[in-house]
């Protein structure tokens, strides 16, 4: 049987060159995959944000001293870091722990909690030595902690770290508000009472430079107590360590103080919740370095900040940070376009890595094709095998009818110009099949074949 030439709608059933087609496939898909990467890439490399809520503590303290330069270097990054005034530790450990994140940063004094009390936080280490200074009024020449029996003390807010450390230390001596009047003053308005006599006794647990702490020390008439049974009460209290404060350290011409005076110390570290921005972690980092990595009366120089924590586990890219430093883009870029470079290099590793595969993309196409003619010519042949059993009339009409459904199917997979021949094939074995399907029919009613002629 002679071949049968393709029809004129056979021919239209060709998809023309369209302008993408033109462009090139490889084009398109590369295009494709690019855009996928990229918006992968946004979603698993975010930006870093560009604000920033830090729990700081009671007006006057260490905590506002340290947020408020915290303020100022995340400022030249052009991160916006608003202090959220608290009444200390407990609170800062509170709304860090909530679950609509009020703050994204706080300090928190050793020895007041620890990760099974607050899981889901994670630290930056510890960034000073806090010193539980102990001043008395003039007139006082108190030698002991026993001597503080039937005194007002004022130990700072409820809730604060200065007061925990204070009352657990009282604690040891059998001291609590049934023997003294404990007071909720603290920073500066706790120095003003002290000057003024309304208070006798002020614990205070500041950094060495603080300067509340600097103006009591430097008043005459100002006693700092000392604390003769330190090392015994830091075997006591472990997350307490014995400091000495050497004579004439504070002022070397007048000889203050007067001897060696023996205290107690504990650390602040900075915590953060467990999911943010390693980005923003790596900054305040930064800024931890640059702000505590100075000697002074009683830390030795790089003592500070400690890429360690006894308390909570540490950040993972605060470890990077301090063991290896800032990375090449960090150091050639600003903060807030980091995240921005890193995507790029990304898109490009990707990008590179995919070229392979798309040189393959004409070959998984006709893979496609072909897959799909398969199934089509297997349509056809089983139409095919109906025709050898030489069924009547209505079965004729019914070949017929799924004869046509199958050419409707083949022309609507729009198939490629270069990849025609595919085409073809199936719609010449199509007609073939339609061919002895008339055949049939004529040989069946050949009176009405005569007619028709």
């Amino acid at each position: 049987m002679p071949a049968v030439p393709p029809s004129a709608d056979a021919s239209s059933a060709l998809t023309p060159p369209s302008f993408w087609q033109r462009a090139g496939r490889r084009t398109v898909l590369l295009l494709a995959v690019v855009a996928a990467v990229a918006g992968l890439l946004v979603w698993a490399i975010p930006s870093p944000p560009t604000q920033l809520t830090i729990a700081t503590g009671f007006k006057g303290g260490a905590y506002e001293h340290f947020g408020q330069r915290y303020a100022q270097a995340l400022a030249a990054s052009k991160v916006r870091a608003t202090l959220r005034p608290t009444q200390g530790t407990l609170e800062n450990l509170a709304l860090l722990s909530r679950a609509d994140h009020p703050v994204q940063a706080a300090f928190v004094q050793g020895g007041v909690g620890d990760a099974a009390a607050y899981p889901g936080l994670v630290s930056l280490g510890r960034v000073n030595r806090q010193v539980l200074w102990i001043f008395q009024r003039p007139g006082l020449q108190l030698q002991r902690l026993q001597d503080l029996a039937g005194l007002r003390l004022a130990l700072g807010p409820s809730g604060s770290g200065t007061r925990m450390l204070a009352e657990r230390l009282l604690s040891l001596y059998d001291l609590d508000d049934q023997r003294t009047r404990l007071l909720p003053l603290a920073g500066d308005e706790a120095a003003q009472a002290l000057v003024d006599g309304r208070v006798d006794v002020v614990f205070m647990a500041f950094a060495a430079d603080a300067p509340v702490v600097q103006r009591l020390l430097h008043r005459p008439d100002i006693a700092l107590m000392s604390v003769p049974q330190a090392e015994a009460i830091s075997r006591r209290l472990p997350f307490l360590e014995r400091v000495t404060l050497p004579q004439g350290v504070v002022d070397l011409a007048r000889s203050l103080p007067k001897q060696d005076i023996e205290l107690l110390s504990t650390s602040n570290a900075v915590l953060v919740h467990e999911d943010l921005h390693e980005d923003l972690v790596q900054e305040l980092v930064e800024v931890l370095r640059r702000e505590h990595g100075q000697p002074s009366w009683l830390d030795r120089p790089g003592e500070f900040p400690k890429a360690s924590d006894p308390e909570y586990p540490m950040s993972g890219a605060a470890l990077r940070y301090y063991r290896q430093g800032p990375s090449l883009l960090q150091r050639l870029l600003p903060y807030w376009l980091t995240a921005h470079a890193e995507r790029l290099l990304a898109l490009l590793a990707a990008s590179a890595a995919l070229l392979p595969l798309l040189s393959q993309g004409p070959r998984l196409y006709r893979w496609y094709l072909r897959e799909r003619m398969r199934g089509l010519y297997k349509r056809l042949r089983g139409l095919e095998a109906q025709l050898d059993a030489l069924p009547g009339p209505a079965a004729q009409q019914t070949l017929r009818q799924e004869l046509d459904a199958l050419h409707r199917a083949v022309r609507l997979l729009q198939v490629p110009i270069r990849h025609s021949d595919l085409f073809f094939e199936l719609l010449h074995g199509i007609q073939l099949v339609r061919r002895r399907l008339d055949e049939l029919g004529m040989v069946a009613h050949p009176a009405a074949a005569s007619n028709s002629r």
